[in-house]
């Protein structure tokens, strides 16, 4: 297994990666946040657990790490990672699903990298792969709760990410973080807990999911922050040569 290897130095560098990035290839950025934590909930380990839709998977974890301003830590692939080692530098730790063995050692490290500070943050994307979107139905692997098992009491986020054109060159990337699932000892020991809470947990993604996808639809980003701002598009900067008018945006 490949351990995070966080240094601030190597973390601004990632984030300076990571923002050029968003900017060139995005129009725009939004983040909401449809629950505020108490104080004490702010002290448990979060798991966020989100849709594996995109490449870009990894860099919305940075934005909520930087959104949320907690110490994020990010779950990925083994392969990847030997290829990209650098991105140990911003907190990411390798897992090879295809070694029970691997996994396992894998989820002990992210339960101790939860348990040695308060507020942490560990990403995870259950599903394994990269799917579509919009496929249905959600279908988890039990590792985010085998984690939360391991480092309870824990908070799992729901997260829903979606990338949608909007009458750019480029599109917006919406973000939505809903209400936690809080795993205390009483749920652990709860008869079939694996099972029933992964269940749960897809149900709590795919409705996130599903409330992005229509307010997204509907032009609804009055619950959305605007975090970044992209490079005008090739028409923006042709009116702007040209002294006309812009069109209102959406």
């Amino acid at each position: 297994m490949i351990p995070a290897r966080k240094s601030p130095l190597g973390q601004s560098w990632v984030w300076w990666l990571i923002d050029h990035s968003l900017r060139k290839y995005f129009d725009r950025i939004f983040f909401r946040m449809r629950y505020m934590p108490s104080a004490e909930e702010k002290a448990l380990p979060i798991i966020a657990c989100a849709n594996h839709f995109s490449w870009w998977d990894g860099y919305i974890a940075a934005i909520v790490e930087r959104q949320l301003k907690v110490d994020n830590y990010l779950m990925m692939e083994e392969a990847q990672l030997k290829r990209y080692s650098f991105f140990t530098w911003a907190g990411c730790f390798s897992v090879d699903r295809h070694d029970p063995r691997s996994v396992m050692q894998s989820l002990h490290y992210a339960a101790r990298l939860l348990k040695e500070r308060p507020g942490r943050m560990v990403w995870l994307f259950p599903q394994g792969e990269l799917f579509p979107n919009d496929r249905r139905p959600l279908v988890f692997l039990s590792g985010a709760l085998h984690l939360a098992r391991m480092a309870y009491p824990v908070l799992l986020y729901p997260v829903a990410a979606r990338i949608e054109y909007m009458g750019e060159q480029r599109p917006g990337l919406f973000i939505s973080l809903g209400a936690p699932m809080q795993v205390n000892e009483a749920e652990v020991r709860a008869s079939g807990f694996l099972k029933v809470y992964t269940r749960r947990l897809e149900e709590l993604v795919t409705a996130e999911l599903d409330q992005l996808r229509a307010d997204v639809l509907a032009c609804d980003y009055t619950s959305f922050t605007q975090i970044v701002q992209g490079r005008p598009s090739a028409h923006r900067i042709f009116d702007m040569l040209l002294l006309r008018k812009q069109l209102k945006r959406q």
